[in-house]
């Protein structure tokens, strides 16, 4: 990614350094620190949220199969009719 160059002040600069974890650069701080603009559209938010999620399993792949093998059944519960 290209880079450009910024002036800070000294005081911004000092905030940045406490913020600033091992082996992190600026711009990650500035990334994890200054949250996005909210979304304006459906789509904006679709982005948003792929971003957020990528490469996080967020689905328990053993219930998962257990749902899966679940589907189609039909319930043992009598069925009520409205009056």
């Amino acid at each position: 990614m290209p880079s450009i160059t910024i002036t800070v002040s000294a005081e911004a600069h000092a905030r940045l350094k406490k913020l600033k974890q091992r082996n992190e650069s600026f711009s990650e701080v500035i990334l994890r620190e200054v949250p996005e603009p909210p979304a304006r559209t459906a789509g904006e938010l679709l982005d948003m949220l792929e971003r957020e999620f990528q490469g996080k399993d967020l689905v328990n792949e053993k219930r998962m199969k257990i749902v899966e093998r679940g589907r189609k059944r039909r319930s043992k519960r009598p069925t009520r009719h409205a009056a």
